[in-house]
């Protein structure tokens, strides 16, 4: 989803509407809803009325709440790969190192630990080595 706004972009005024939906959730139903709301309005980029960031904070909610309802309880893994290297984030500390850059300075410069830079990488290294492999039994 190349197209998607970067919520660290995002000005408070253009989250405002989801904010005063989620008073008093946790965390992680507020991350939740605050991807959906991201992912709904990228949808509508450009094309967005007064009255639609409100609307589509509403569906950010409700989508939120029907995982609360289906997995509430448990710890769903979400696994990475492909949809890693698609994260804005995550193609920028690929290109950073690829730059030759050390990890201090690309956890300095997207703001996230130097754990999670390795992490990025070494999912990136498995994702290059299995599509390498699969290359090889396609031929």
């Amino acid at each position: 989803m190349n197209d998607r706004i970067d919520l660290a972009r995002m000005k408070p005024e253009q989250i405002a509407p989801l904010e005063a939906l989620m008073s008093g959730w946790p965390d992680c139903w507020r991350d939740l809803a605050t991807s959906h709301y991201v992912t709904l309005l990228s949808g509508h980029a450009g094309t967005l009325t007064d009255a639609e960031p409100a609307e589509l904070a509403k569906l950010a909610a409700a989508l939120t709440m029907g995982i609360v309802h289906d997995l509430g309880g448990s710890q769903p893994y979400i696994p990475v790969g492909a949809v890693l290297v698609a994260n804005s984030k995550a193609r920028r500390v690929i290109d950073l190192l690829e730059q030759r850059k050390t990890y201090r300075q690309v956890a300095d410069a997207t703001g996230l630990t130097e754990s999670r830079v390795r992490q990025i990488e070494s999912e990136w290294r498995r994702q290059q080595m299995a599509e390498r492999q699969q290359g090889l039994f396609i031929e």
